[in-house]
């Protein structure tokens, strides 16, 4: 056996049955060990979606890790962002990389000339260069039980291309039939108890989940403690799914909380962070969404996110979904407020449309994006994996969503990643073929892997790409007209293009889309046609997300603007 063959059986051995890729010389031995054991290759026409996919493979099923396989060299570089996204997103992947002869270094060889582990250090939990074949095996479970153990990641694994095509006489540490999954950490009892009386003691407690109930599965063990104690559950997007939309405590995104304190309303008096870190997704340190005055609890698999932006009054270094099962048990203990009209000041917040209002033609002729978005996520449904791929179009579409699993609503993250939306897309399509996949794009996102049109067509996964257009990049020129003044606009204008024939020419369906009333019908033929499929909607470029000025640092109250996106230094 060879190299690549060993390390496709090792695979196998190891319960992997999905591998993303595109193709490269170096890799060939493994694609056709693949093959050969019925491993399903989905190749991509850009590394980066084969890595975002499976980034989706490593986080839809708890205990899951993700693979993608690239060539060296420019393969590797165009797949460093899908690990920066894994890596500041905890999601579990094993990028295995193709390389050039060991013995070739400092040649000038073919797609080499750099040292590509040292590349992919600071955005993988390790990285690893097999120098011998008899080592594949060991170091291929190493490599997985690092993605999937502690806080999840990335890992690279690189295999030289005359490892693959070398012989193996011998395998020094061979692995067994299947993977062995390392145990989850749990707090103490003394510790949950200590943490359970914290909690009772508050009049307004509110539990914020994040990615880390999402890969640990805790949505049973959150589910079954919410409705024992009446604790109000908010998620932020990168876990929403986490409980049905419908859930009696579920108060929907994290976003919700801003909202409260715009109304005026009562705000929490203790917060606790379920796998959610803080940071961009919860507010920085603006406290509008973590009141700066609120009690802190935190519940963290990894120890040094505990206390990241402010201090925290107790925390459980463990798995979210352990945490969970054992603060449940020992809630009995306990005696609890009753929580009803604090549940109901939240579910008012969220049920309030503050875009109602507003025509849904704007002057311009185009669809307003609100009524636009609106009018997609209800002609999508609750049983979708909704993929979401833009900036302020994002925004447009987080309070609308009714996801009804976990992981069935996927965001960019931390990263604030364009274009990863096709890959995140075709992975939950392969990851779940039973469930409807709606990609949901803004025209600058979608421009950056209109060629995947054709991934999905070859692969035969009926992905619906739904695109609101409004012919720029809204979120930077709506951020420049507030900075700047109006006037100064600088490359954040885009043309309105024909999106649609893109997906048509390249094996799909498509149609555009310029009043309210036809998107529903539009979905419904793009779901009907059985294959990919793009929906074209026109929507005004000139309506500015209230969450732009916040993100533009356009506060009225303090005067001059000195600087977008981060924490200014006069706030």
């Amino acid at each position: 056996m060879i190299g690549g063959a060993l390390l496709a059986e090792s695979l196998y051995r190891l319960g992997i049955r999905n591998v993303f890729t595109l193709h490269g010389g170096h890799l060939d031995p493994f694609l056709i060990g693949c093959h050969d054991l019925g491993i399903r290759l989905v190749d991509t026409r850009h590394e980066a979606t084969a890595g975002h996919a499976a980034e989706v493979a490593g986080m839809l099923e708890p205990g899951a890790v993700g693979v993608c396989a690239i060539t060296a060299g420019p393969g590797l570089t165009n797949a460093l962002t899908a690990m920066a996204s894994a890596y500041v997103n905890a999601l579990p992947v094993v990028y295995i990389a193709g390389a050039p002869p060991l013995r070739e270094a400092e040649t000038n060889e073919l797609q080499g000339g750099f040292v590509q582990l040292q590349m992919a250090l600071p955005v993988t939990k390790w990285a690893h260069r097999v120098t011998t074949g008899d080592r594949i095996p060991d170091l291929l479970e190493k490599a997985i039980r690092i993605a999937g153990s502690g806080r999840p990641g990335p890992v690279l694994l690189e295999v030289p291309i005359d490892v693959m095509f070398r012989e193996v006489p011998r395998v020094l540490f061979p692995i067994g039939d299947k993977r062995v999954a390392p145990s989850r950490p749990s707090p103490s009892v003394e510790a949950a108890q200590e943490f359970l009386r914290a909690l009772a003691s508050a009049e307004r407690p509110i539990i914020v989940c994040g990615t880390g109930c999402i890969t640990s599965g805790a949505g049973a063990a959150i589910d079954q403690f919410s409705r024992h104690t009446g604790i109000p559950v908010v998620t932020n997007s990168k876990a929403h799914g986490l409980l049905p939309s419908d859930h009696p405590h579920y108060c929907g995104p994290a976003g919700t909380l801003a909202a409260l304190a715009m109304t005026g309303g009562a705000r929490p008096d203790l917060v606790v962070l379920a796998g959610a870190r803080a940071g961009l997704l919860l507010g920085g340190r603006s406290g509008s969404i973590i009141p700066k005055d609120a009690r802190l609890l935190q519940i963290d698999i990894e120890a040094s996110e505990i206390g990241r932006m402010s201090p925290v009054e107790n925390a459980l270094v463990a798995d979210c979904a352990e945490a969970f099962r054992l603060l449940k048990r020992l809630a009995a203990e306990l005696a609890w407020s009753p929580l009803e009209a604090w549940g109901a000041a939240l579910a008012n917040v969220r049920s309030i449309d503050p875009f109602a209002a507003a025509p849904a033609e704007c002057a311009s002729g185009r669809i307003h994006p609100h009524h636009a978005a609106r009018a997609v996520v209800e002609a999508i449904g609750s049983e979708a994996t909704v993929v979401v791929d833009g900036g302020e179009m994002t925004a447009w579409c987080e309070p609308l969503n009714r996801a009804s699993r976990a992981g069935a609503y996927l965001t960019a993250g931390y990263l604030g990643t364009l274009g990863f939306g096709p890959g995140y897309a075709i992975g939950a399509a392969v990851a779940r073929p039973e469930a409807p996949v709606f990609l949901l794009a803004g025209d600058g996102a979608i421009g950056f892997h209109l060629q995947e049109f054709d991934t999905m067509a070859r692969h035969r996964l009926p992905i619906v790409t739904v695109i609101i257009n409004n012919a720029c990049w809204a979120m930077s020129k709506n951020g420049q007209d507030l900075v700047f003044g109006e006037g100064r606009r600088v490359v954040v204008e885009l043309a309105d293009r024909a999106y649609e024939d893109v997906a048509k020419a390249l094996g799909g369906a498509g149609e555009r889309v310029e009043r309210l009333e036809d998107i529903g019908p539009a979905i419904a033929r793009a779901v009907a046609s059985g294959g990919p499929a793009c929906v074209n909607i026109a929507t005004d470029g000139d309506v500015v997300h209230p969450i732009t000025f916040g993100m533009a640092g356009a506060d009225p109250t303090k005067g001059k603007i000195a600087m977008p996106y981060y924490q200014n230094e006069t706030a």
